[in-house]
């Protein structure tokens, strides 16, 4: 990969980590805060309606027929799902579990797509096993024998993790706490940012 290309998907990566954690602060805050008196009982929630692509009529098959009489929006039903995140104290972790694992995956499968998974620091192995856990139903599968190079800030990913969840859930401990991955993405951001302006400079000379 030459140094331009590099930098150019350097530049969109982190582009993709810093819009997460723009994005992650609102949907962390809509899941911990406590809700409103009222807020879940019938009728008060507000509906979400999410606008879906036009398609041209079409004719023939049944397949088309499905299509044409799709809904112009999606409406997604925020009354069942906040009643469901304060049922009890053990839904927030498993919302937040499912928020922070997809910006997780979103930023790890864009490095590997772009080959930038290839840098292989201890912190992006790192990275690459606990997708692996988040795929695996939050539960680590390291194989024996695995040499630990993975590592972040004080946490070693080895062999003896097999089998223990990725995150906790309020109840069983977890390898990570929720901080640790947000940490390790502002650290991936700031990594990108410096390997850039390494790349930059070296062109320059």
């Amino acid at each position: 990969m030459s140094n331009a290309c590099k930098e150019s998907r350097s530049l969109l990566a982190i582009h993709l980590i810093e819009e997460q954690l723009r994005v992650l602060p609102v949907s962390i805050a809509m899941i911990l805060q406590p809700a409103k008196a009222g807020e879940s009982e019938a009728g008060n929630a507000p509906v979400l309606m999410l606008h879906r692509k036009k398609k041209q009529a079409k004719t023939g098959s049944a397949g088309n027929i499905v299509v044409d009489n799709a809904q112009a929006t999606t409406v997604l039903d925020l009354q069942a799902s906040n009643k469901t995140l304060h049922e009890g104290p053990l839904q927030k972790a498993t919302y937040l579990r499912v928020v922070i694992s997809n910006a997780l995956l979103s930023i790890g499968m864009f490095l590997k797509e772009h080959d930038l998974g290839s840098m292989r620091t201890p912190e992006i192995q790192f990275l690459d096993h606990v997708m692996d856990a988040i795929l695996n139903a939050n539960t680590f599968k390291i194989p024996q024998g695995y040499i630990p190079m993975a590592t972040f800030d004080g946490l070693v990913i080895d062999s003896s993790l097999t089998g223990k969840p990725l995150f906790g859930d309020g109840e069983q401990e977890g390898f990570m706490e929720f901080g640790d991955a947000v940490a390790l993405l502002q650290w991936l951001a700031h990594y990108l940012h410096k390997e850039r302006h390494f790349v930059s400079g070296g062109d320059a000379g």
